[in-house]
């Protein structure tokens, strides 16, 4: 694309209506879809080394922060350049991610085994503590995209976000949960979905950033 997604508001309609303006809409939104579902394919193919798929994220983090932002970076290039850069502090989120992940499902699947009363609802408040801690490492990336900052710049940021704007992680807890559903519903959306949840993380940075700043200015 080479016109930023926000181009569209605000623009008249030819003859006073509204049909151009709208057709034109629904184009940016069917097109927007098509290439947060290329940003997924592309996060899958980057990803496939396994040891890469926190750089891959990180480049599909960079590429959605950049169409908020009106930037337009070409895809291939980019996760070419975003996975060599971000190879080792990629691989470091990767590890923190997996071992999250890991470790919850260890102690979830050791508390449903015991025989210690109320092991259901203990298991299902590790499932919700893992995934709040998985969708703060998100908005650490998306903040980290978003700005051009280090990671514990980015870090503080989203502890900023998350803070001030206390829905913000349980939207991307929410985008998640839609992700991993979709996915064991149909397992070939796995193909692509990296791309709409980097999306709705980003678009979840740029919502809270925008809050933020509207209550500081009270």
């Amino acid at each position: 694309m080479t016109s930023s997604r926000a181009s569209l508001r605000g623009r008249p309609a030819a003859g006073g209506g509204d049909g151009p303006v709208l057709s034109a809409e629904r184009s940016e939104h069917l097109r927007t879809a098509a290439e947060t579902m290329a940003v997924g394919v592309l996060f899958l193919v980057f990803a496939l080394p396994l040891v890469t798929i926190g750089a891959a994220w990180c480049a599909a983090a960079e590429i959605v922060a950049g169409w908020h932002e009106g930037r337009e970076a070409p895809l291939l290039r980019t996760f070419a350049r975003v996975v060599r850069r971000d190879l080792w502090t990629g691989a470091a989120l990767e590890a923190v991610v997996s071992a999250v992940l890991g470790a919850t499902w260890l102690e979830a699947h050791a508390v449903l085994r015991s025989r210690m009363p109320g092991r259901p609802a203990e298991a299902v408040a590790l499932v919700l503590v893992a995934a709040a801690v998985v969708a703060f490492a998100l908005l650490a990336a998306g903040c980290r995209a978003a700005g051009g900052n280090s990671w514990p710049q980015a870090v503080r940021t989203a502890a900023d976000l998350a803070r001030s704007v206390p829905a913000t992680v349980p939207l991307i807890v929410t985008a998640v949960a839609c992700v991993v559903a979709l996915v064991a519903a149909i397992p070939a959306f796995a193909g692509f979905m990296a791309g709409p949840l980097a999306y709705a993380v980003s678009a979840t940075v740029v919502r809270a950033a925008r809050l933020r700043t509207r209550e500081a200015g009270r």
